[in-house]
């Protein structure tokens, strides 16, 4: 399996440092946030300069960007500022062949206005599936127009919080433009975090979720009564099992290093999921 990074989790000085400081750590995948380029992770506008730079960088360094963050809140309760995602997702999905890329990831949102990424009482509501539903139905036309995937993580912050709900909304759109970004981390609830869930909550996940996963995420998370994310190999994640069950569904895709948040644990993660990965 083929090992990557998500480009935010590196501190890069413009296009050519961050591919070669990619290749250097051994990686020949990535996940692209524009971020790690403009100002934005979702800008208005991409200059054509800036993506003929960033495909000649990764082919010079031969890295393969396999998705390109599209996340916005799409259960935000303000449709203006829906309207204003799916308008700034349209400008990504229209760059995405220049990369050679046919995957955007997204979020399915949080009513949580300060953080989408922060859990919310209200994301278990009716009112926050069906916002989340009517953005979803926008951006299915715009992913055919530009011959793009959408991959959509359960994340327990967000609406879809659980394998059950992907699934429930992947079965309800009847689009095969969606596809799940699968990071065993994010499976867990409260108070789910412990080392004898690990196997169970992974296997069952991609039980549900087998025939849609496209791409796989490597995050840890640490033992305890909440949620609290580290890098690869500090937490409790079983990966030696869950590439293994991802080999048991055929899964030939690649893993996305996720949760580094300081520089110097770069080559300790790579490691630790590299020589797992050895072994399969």
């Amino acid at each position: 399996m083929k090992l990557g990074i998500i480009s935010r989790e590196l501190q890069a000085n413009g296009a050519a440092d961050l591919f070669l400081k990619t290749a250097n750590y051994d990686f020949s995948l990535m996940q692209l946030n524009l971020k790690s380029l403009t100002k934005e992770e979702m800008p208005d506008h991409i200059p054509d300069a800036l993506n003929r730079e960033i495909a000649d960088e990764a082919a010079k360094n031969k890295i393969e960007i396999l998705a390109v963050n599209g996340t916005f809140n799409m259960c935000h309760p303000d449709p203006l500022v829906r309207r204003d995602g799916i308008s700034r997702f349209e400008k990504i999905a229209s760059t995405c062949n220049v990369y050679g890329c046919n995957l955007i990831t997204l979020c399915t949102g949080s009513r949580n206005l300060d953080s989408m990424w922060s859990p919310h009482p209200d994301n278990n509501t009716d009112q926050a599936w069906k916002d989340m539903i009517k953005t979803m139905e926008e951006l299915i036309p715009i992913s055919e127009k530009y011959n793009v995937f959408l991959g959509i993580e359960p994340e327990a912050s967000n609406v879809v919080n659980s394998p059950v709900k992907a699934k429930k909304l992947i079965e309800e759109m009847k689009s095969s433009r969606l596809k799940i970004v699968l990071d065993g981390a994010n499976l867990f609830q409260e108070g789910m975090a412990k080392r004898e869930n690990v196997r169970p909550v992974i296997s069952r996940a991609i039980e549900l979720l087998a025939p849609w996963i496209i791409l796989a995420h490597g995050k840890d998370i640490k033992e305890g009564e909440g949620i609290n994310f580290t890098c690869p190999g500090r937490g409790i994640i079983d990966f030696e099992f869950f590439l293994r069950e991802l080999d048991g569904i055929g899964y030939k895709g690649g893993m996305i290093i996720h949760g580094i948040k300081d520089e110097k644990d770069m080559s300790f993660c790579r490691d630790h999921i590299k020589n797992i990965n050895g072994k399969h």
